[in-house]
């Protein structure tokens, strides 16, 4: 099997690769007038892409779980199961990451504007 070492060096090359997508992603969401709409549509997409979940079930590393959703959603005899352990994490995540974004964003605001003036 492969070593910790191993995986460190694998989500580095993977972290590398996301924010490369990110970029990508930037530029056709750059044009959107609502600031508030952009920073949520990057929050989901970096919880998309960057939520780790256990690679097998019975080993220790964590794998990206968009990755370990779709191998055990396609490749997989097991339907039951299918996309779902990857994606309640990703759906959590999600939607924390938005909540916190939504309660954080207006105090961050008016404590710019008030620098501001």
């Amino acid at each position: 099997m492969y070593s910790t070492e191993s995986y460190v060096w694998g989500w580095i090359a993977y972290s590398a690769g996301v924010l490369c997508l990110l970029s990508l992603f930037w530029l056709l969401i750059r044009k959107l007038t609502s600031r508030w709409v952009k920073h949520v549509l990057i929050i989901v997409f970096l919880a998309l892409f960057f939520t780790p979940v256990t690679a097998y079930p019975d080993n220790p590393y964590l794998a990206p779980a968009f990755f370990v959703s779709l191998y055990e959603g396609v490749m997989l005899a097991d339907k039951e199961a299918g996309f779902q352990r990857g994606l309640a994490p990703i759906l959590a995540f999600s939607f924390i990451s938005v909540v916190l974004y939504s309660l954080i964003a207006p105090i961050v605001g008016r404590r710019n504007k008030a620098r501001l003036r």
